[in-house]
């Protein structure tokens, strides 16, 4: 059958692959189509045909799947913060363990992986701790603050509501939204190369309740702008949470003007308006550590507050089976894996390549009082070159891209006992699990936890003896 883009098949869903496409057969032929889940069947319009695959888009589901629910978010189908919420909780858990299963059997051919059960989310709403939305226009060319429309680069949802922050938060960028309309703002946009607003950051403490404002704008400010700004900062201090068994307050508000010009590097320029120059975050883990960091606008903290806790003590728990003089924390970060590791093991070694997380890292190192932790700036594989101790664990955060053949081949030089591999990337982690089986290193565990209940993102955490 010679197919043609834009022609319309039906099909059954069958699978869901990871990045959120349900995953169908026609004639033999697999078929990716988004917003489908298992058990739909559907009519979809191909869009891109290949030798072995071909992508579609729905258009019709004929028959949904007896687990397919309606979403609760109004816009569901059209912002892109969300995949999968037209399915129960518990079958969205069900398909990422099945997820995780696949990858490692599809692209590292290792079959019948330990995966244990996935760690859901208790909160399954309002987890989130850091939202960003864009400053822009709609498709009407409206003046919007919300996120940007899948696969239509400019065009912004303007949100009113969003499940995925706190009813707190959701006030807060109404109220702003109020504002910079009233006074005639106008949204940066990048072809025309003109405009003023360009995002706005929320942070929040899940622990303290502390909340960071940071807006951040072009270099084309109007005439009286820090005037009306220090009338913005009153009205959003006069927001009130209305949370229930909830205290948040904003303590700590921004202004970052971003200068970038053609040939010279970005540069971002901080003006603090109101508050503190950080928020403070307490991370309990379960078998009763506590650590409190600082979280400046710009540094890296894990989004969902509880299920980090839940994360970093699997890492623990699996670390402390043995007694270690010195480890590795590799692509540390904020160092948080390594200061919680740190109180229990002689010497921890952090090495990250951007600066102001290392810096946070060592300042989070002092105010929790720990010494036995040194961090180090710069690419892990140059690094390990002048490093001489030797660690009988690493511990591995890598991005989604994973680790490269000459890491791993430079993490197996130090003849660690053991690792630990925490992944955002179920492809990565099961590719990076094959070459390390090269080197002798086999799975023990594998332990799923569902950091991002609705989006199709897992993360794991991975043991390895040699």
């Amino acid at each position: 059958m010679q197919l043609k883009k834009g022609q319309i098949l039906e099909f059954d869903v069958h699978a869901l692959a990871f990045g959120g496409a349900g995953l169908g057969k026609h004639e033999g032929l697999t078929i990716f189509v988004e917003k489908t889940m298992p058990g739909d069947r559907v009519r979809a319009a191909l869009t891109k045909i290949k030798n072995n695959f071909c992508e579609a888009r729905l258009v019709e589901v004929v028959k949904p799947s007896p687990d397919r629910i309606k979403a609760r978010c109004p816009y569901f189908g059209v912002c892109g913060g969300c995949q999968l919420q037209f399915m129960p909780y518990e079958k969205q858990l069900q398909l990422k363990k099945q997820q995780v299963i696949d990858a490692f059997e599809r692209i590292g051919k290792i079959y019948n992986p330990p995966v244990e059960e996935i760690l859901g989310s208790g909160d399954v709403y309002y987890y989130r701790n850091k939202m960003e939305f864009s400053f822009g226009y709609d498709e009407k060319m409206q003046f919007a603050l919300g996120l940007h429309v899948p696969e239509r680069r400019f065009d912004i949802l303007d949100l009113k509501e969003c499940f995925l922050q706190s009813e707190f938060s959701v006030k807060l960028v109404n109220e702003i939204r109020d504002f910079v309309i009233e006074k005639g703002w106008k949204p940066a946009h990048v072809m025309w190369n003109e405009g003023l607003l360009k995002a706005l950051f929320v942070r929040e403490s899940r622990r303290t309740g502390e909340v960071m404002i940071n807006i951040t704008t072009s270099e084309e400010i109007p005439e009286n702008f820090e005037k009306d700004f220090e009338e913005l900062v009153e009205k959003i201090l006069e927001v009130k949470n209305g949370e229930k068994n909830q205290s948040k307050k904003v303590v700590s508000i921004y202004w970052s003007k971003i200068i970038n010009r053609g040939g010279e590097p970005k540069q971002i320029k901080e003006k603090l308006f109101y508050g503190k120059q950080v928020i403070s975050e307490k991370m309990l883990l379960e078998n009763g550590d506590e650590l409190v960091f600082d979280i400046l606008p710009q540094a890296f903290f894990q989004v969902n507050t509880l299920q980090a806790e839940i994360l970093y003590s699997q890492v623990l728990k699996f670390a402390l089976q043995k007694s270690h003089k010195m480890v590795f924390d590799l692509f540390c970060g904020t160092g948080t894996i390594g200061l919680f590791l740190a109180k229990h093991v002689g010497q921890v070694l952090g090495i990250e390549l951007n600066k102001q997380a290392i810096k946070s890292a060592r300042e989070n190192a002092r105010k929790n009082k720990i010494f036995n932790i040194d961090f180090f700036t710069g690419d892990v594989g140059k690094v390990l070159n002048n490093v001489r101790e030797q660690p009988s664990l690493i511990v591995i955060d890598p991005p989604r891209a994973g680790l490269t053949e000459k890491t791993i081949q430079k993490i197996n030089d130090f003849g660690a006992n053991e690792i630990i591999y925490v992944s955002c990337n179920p492809a990565t982690l099961a590719r990076d699990s094959a070459w390390l089986a090269e080197y002798g290193y086999k799975i023990q565990k594998i332990q799923p936890v569902d950091m991002f209940p609705h989006t199709f993102h897992i993360e794991c955490v991975c043991y390895f003896a040699r």
